[in-house]
Order: C-alpha cells, then sequence, then structure tokens
C-alpha cells in the first residue's frame, strides 16, 4: 500500500509537511522537493566542509606557529644558557706565591740520605729489565725484530714505572724526531696519553683526605675507573651535587673532570731530575741532546706541576687572556674545588686531536671508494686546527706573555660538532721577565728573518754564564746555522723552516761556547719547540718562521721590533 505525505498551507503562506503517521517532517515557507531539495542539500554539506576545514587550517596553523615558536624559544634560551655557562664567574683561585719549594727541602741532610738510597734500589730495581734488554740486543740481536721489539717494550715499562720525571723526560723526547729513530719515538709517545693508573680507591681516600667529605657526599655520580692518566695525576668522570655546583648551589656547573694526583709523584720528583740531568750530560756528544740553560730553573718548571694550584691558576688566567675567542677554550675551576693534590674542573667534550687523525686513517682504511674525500677531508681539518694552535700559541707568547709550556696533542681536545679546542693540563706555563720581554721580541723577530748580527747581540744579552765567550767565533757558528736552515744553499729550498731544528742547533752552538741562557728565554724556546713540533705533526708544510713575523710586528708595533 502506497504511503502519502500530507501537505498543508497555512493563510500566511506558511507550508508543512507531514508524513502518514503524524511526524512533521519540514516547516517553513519554503519546503523543496526534487532537484530543488538536492541542491540545499549539497550547499549545506559544502558549506559545512568548508567551516571545518577552514577550522581545522586555523588550528594546524596555530600549533604550527607555536611548536615554531617554542622551537625557537628553546634554542633561544639554551643558547642563553651555554652563553652564560661561558661567560660565568667562578671563584678566581690565588695566585701561588713565590717560587715553588719542593717539601722536602726542609729535611736535614741525614734524611736526604736515606731517601736517595731507597729511591737509588728502587729505579735499579725497575730498570734492571731495561738494562738486560739493551745488553741482549747488544750482543746478540742487532738485526734481529723481535729482540727490538722486547727492547722497546721494556724502555716503555721501565720507563712508566719510575714516576714522572722519567715519564716527562720521555715525552720530551718524543718529541725529538731529529735525534732517534721511528718506531723509539712511536713508543716514547705513548707516555703522552698511557701513563700507569692508580686504583679508584686511592682516588677515594685522597678526595676524602682532600675536601673532608665521602665521594657520595660531594657526587651524585663518580667513575672509579678513570678515562685518562698522565704521568702527574689521572682523571675521572664525576658529576658534582646540586649543592657542589661549581657556580654556586643550584648552578649548572655539575659534570666535571676531577684530576687527583698519582701516588709517589712527590718522591719522583725530589731526586729523578737529578738523574735525568746526568743522563742529558752524558748523551750531549753522540745524541746532540743539550739542554744550555740554569738546571735550577729547569728543576723548579717541572716540580712546579706537582702542585694542581697553580694548574687552576694557569687555567684561570689563560681563561681571560682568550674570552673573547670562541674557538679556543679551557676548562673553568672554582677555588672551593682546587687542592694541591686534587683539582676538580668542568667536563669538557672532545677527542684528543691524535685521536681525530686515527679516526680519519681508520675511515679510510674501512671505506676505500671514500679514501680521496675522506683524505682531502683529513687534510683540511689539519690545517685548521695548525693555524688554530698556531694562532693562540702566538697569542700567548708576544700578546699575553705567558705560554702554556706542554702543547702537545694529548693536552688538546677537538669537538667535531661545534668546531673549537680545548686546551687541558696547564700545569707548566711560563712568561718572560718584564725586562726581558722586549728584547726577547726582537731577538724572535731576527732568528725568524734570519739577521744574525741581532741574534748574536741578544743571545749574548741572555747569557748568564760568567765565562768568556770568543764573539767573532759565535758568529761564525750562528751564521753557519741560519744558513743551514734559512740560506739559499739549505737542503729544503722549496719546504717551511724546521724551528725547532733550528733552535736545537743554536742551543747546540751555546753549549759548545760555554753559554748559560736566562731560565725564563731557556723555557719560553723550548716550549716555542713543542708548539712547532705539534703545528708540524699536523701540517708538515707549515712555515712558522715566516708565519711568526706577522704576530711580531702586529702585537709588539713595528717600530719596536726594529728599534
Amino acid at each position: 500500500m502506497m504511503r502519502r505525505l500530507v501537505i498543508r498551507c497555512s493563510p500566511g503562506g506558511k507550508q508543512s509537511i507531514t508524513s502518514p503517521g503524524g511526524r512533521r517532517l519540514c516547516t517553513g515557507r519554503k519546503c523543496l522537493f526534487g532537484q530543488a531539495a538536492a541542491k540545499q542539500r549539497v550547499e549545506a554539506r559544502f558549506w559545512a566542509t568548508g567551516k571545518q576545514q577552514g577550522l581545522r587550517s586555523l588550528t594546524l596553523g596555530a600549533v604550527g606557529t607555536s611548536v615554531t615558536a617554542f622551537t625557537g624559544y628553546s634554542c633561544y634560551r639554551l643558547l642563553s644558557a651555554w652563553d652564560q655557562t661561558e661567560d660565568v664567574e667562578l671563584p678566581a683561585v690565588p695566585e701561588p706565591s713565590g717560587h715553588f719549594v719542593h717539601p722536602y727541602e726542609t729535611w736535614p741532610w741525614y734524611q736526604k740520605a736515606w731517601f736517595a738510597l731507597k729511591r737509588s734500589v728502587f729505579l735499579a730495581w725497575v730498570f734492571a729489565p731495561f738494562m738486560c734488554a739493551s745488553t741482549l740486543l747488544v750482543v746478540f740481536g742487532k738485526e734481529s725484530r723481535r729482540w727490538r721489539e722486547h727492547w722497546l717494550h721494556q724502555m716503555l715499562e721501565c720507563t712508566q714505572r719510575a714516576g714522572a720525571a722519567f715519564q716527562k723526560f720521555g715525552q720530551w723526547l718524543s718529541m725529538r724526531p731529529d735525534m732517534f729513530p721511528p718506531d723509539v719515538i712511536l713508543v716514547l709517545s705513548k707516555l703522552r696519553a698511557d701513563a700507569p693508573a692508580h686504583s679508584g680507591v686511592v682516588s677515594r681516600k685522597m678526595l676524602k683526605d682532600q675536601f673532608g667529605k665521602d665521594v657520595d657526599e660531594l657526587f651524585d655520580e663518580f667513575q672509579e675507573e678513570p678515562v685518562a692518566s698522565g704521568s702527574v695525576g689521572q682523571v675521572h668522570r664525576a658529576r658534582l651535587r646540586a649543592e657542589h655546583a661549581l657556580d654556586g648551589p643550584g648552578g649548572q656547573l655539575r659534570d666535571v673532570a676531577v684530576k687527583v694526583q698519582h701516588p709517589g709523584v712527590i718522591d719522583s720528583a725530589f731526586m729523578d731530575l737529578n738523574i735525568v740531568w746526568k743522563i742529558v750530560e752524558f748523551s750531549e756528544n753522540f745524541l746532540h741532546m743539550t739542554m744550555p740553560f740554569d738546571r735550577s730553573d729547569f728543576d723548579e718548571v717541572i716540580q712546579a706541576q706537582m702542585d694542581f694550584t697553580r694548574e687552576a691558576f694557569n687555567l684561570q688566567r689563560f681563561a681571560r687572556n682568550f674570552k673573547g675567542e670562541r674557538r679556543i677554550r679551557f676548562p673553568k675551576v672554582s677555588s672551593r674545588f682546587v687542592t694541591p693534590e686534587v683539582l676538580v674542573e668542568t667536563w669538557e667534550n672532545g677527542e684528543i686531536i691524535s685521536n681525530v687523525m686515527e679516526d680519519f686513517d681508520n675511515a679510510k682504511a674501512a671505506c676505500q671508494d671514500a679514501m680521496t674525500a675522506l683524505e682531502m677531508k683529513k687534510r683540511e681539518v689539519q690545517g685548521d686546527l695548525s693555524k688554530i694552535l698556531y694562532d693562540m700559541s702566538m697569542k700567548m707568547m708576544v700578546r699575553d706573555n705567558f705560554v702554556h709550556g706542554d702543547l702537545h696533542g694529548g693536552n688538546i681536545l677537538y669537538s667535531k660538532n661545534d668546531d673549537h679546542v680545548t686546551v687541558l693540563d696547564a700545569g707548566i706555563a711560563t712568561s718572560l721577565d718584564k725586562r726581558t720581554f722586549a728584547p726577547f721580541g726582537r731577538f724572535l723577530h731576527a732568528l725568524c728573518s734570519g739577521q744574525t748580527e741581532k741574534v748574536v747581540e741578544y743571545l749574548q744579552r741572555f747569557n748568564e754564564s760568567n765565562m768568556v765567550v770568543n764573539t767573532k767565533q759565535l758568529h761564525t757558528d750562528i751564521q753557519e746555522t741560519m744558513d743551514k736552515y734559512m740560506g739559499p744553499f739549505r737542503l729544503d729550498k722549496e719546504g717551511p723552516l724546521n724551528a725547532a731544528d733550528m733552535f736545537g742547533e743554536v742551543m747546540f752552538t751555546l753549549q759548545k761556547h760555554g753559554m748559560l741562557l736566562k731560565g725564563d728565554v731557556a723555557s719560553t724556546l723550548f716550549t716555542i719547540s713543542i708548539s712547532e713540533g705539534l703545528v708540524r705533526q699536523l701540517d708538515p708544510t707549515f712555515d712558522v718562521a715566516k708565519q711568526a713575523l706577522p704576530y711580531i710586528t702586529k702585537y709588539m708595533g713595528s717600530t719596536f721590533v726594529h728599534s
């Protein structure tokens, strides 16, 4: 049976549609049917859909704007926090007073004699395997690779066990490839990063003795396994408790490196330097090894490294000197966490430079197809690092008169993420006497520009020996050295000047004439040789003498240099 809709019209023209069951379906002046009704439904749906899409677009736009704003604000806060962390001022470490005096110097003579006897027996026992290996190598195995490897192994192990003075001496020898075969240099270079470590229990006890608190009271985290060990101490990674942050309670500087001195370092620094000096004197004729400066100055420089308060002061001074240079950093220290045996400093990310170069070599070996690109990238990084480090060392020398005395590859971190270097281990720092600074600048300029007359003049001014010097013969010998490294007939006409070798020749000439350089001058020349060795390891084509002249002129003035 067909059902029908009932349509009623009121007198006012108002229409209503009612179903057979009495349900009202539509009321209004216009109740549409057929195509008109379909059109109305489409228009209604279109406007409803448009409103939804508009609302959706507005919502997405608002969310996107919020996310962008939040991300930008977060980055701003992070950068601001980083800047604030970089610029935060920590409690200053007071400058150590006077010259370093070894604590054993106050002992009576009989106590010193007893210590010397015990130390001599200990060193004889330590070096016995090396002496036996040397004898066997000479007698039976000069041509045997196996015997030589055993001899090299014993040399490294015995030097490591002998203590800080011998390790420092080995590190210095590793920077002189002109004096020893490559395999000896390679073995000795391990002393810069692979010194023996002491147990974490010893470090915990040292921290308790120095700060009067257990490790758990000072740190939320403390890694007993050291991340690095050097000749004087080892480094543990840790996180300070919030109330002990370096920049004050609740501060941001909580991730730290804890440097703890090795037991027995003070012992080795007292007598062992005498033995090292005797070795140098014994070797001067056949190894061309020389130290023509006062022995007491040398001893003081090495012994001062045993006092971590000096290192903390040096770090703060270096940080002030390089405050405006974002690519060069130094760890931050606070006087609240510094003692002669323990130093707490900010943890700095990065890899030591030698490891960075090894990473490139390993990647090349693993991926032959990318070898050329990796080699180009390695050279680019090496060239960039050599410029940064040379720029830093020259500014230390001629701008600040305060030079890091141990700039080898194990003391410099490189961060690939933000492309900066961090300089560590500032226990040795040298500066020239105020009266010597200006003449030394002129001497350096004369040396780098090949002015023999002025070089001889200033060498005599820096001489502290009472022996009569034959000036004419000294001039002849220095001229020969200058011609050898800088003259028109030098062997390597195209390559850069090897400043370290030239300095070595000059030192040997001074010793031959019985001259002794002022301690600060000799120490500065020594640090120049070390930093030049590092720069040349990174970039063998870098000409340190040629690059030095603009720095001397800029920071000392052309009038000053030529006066």
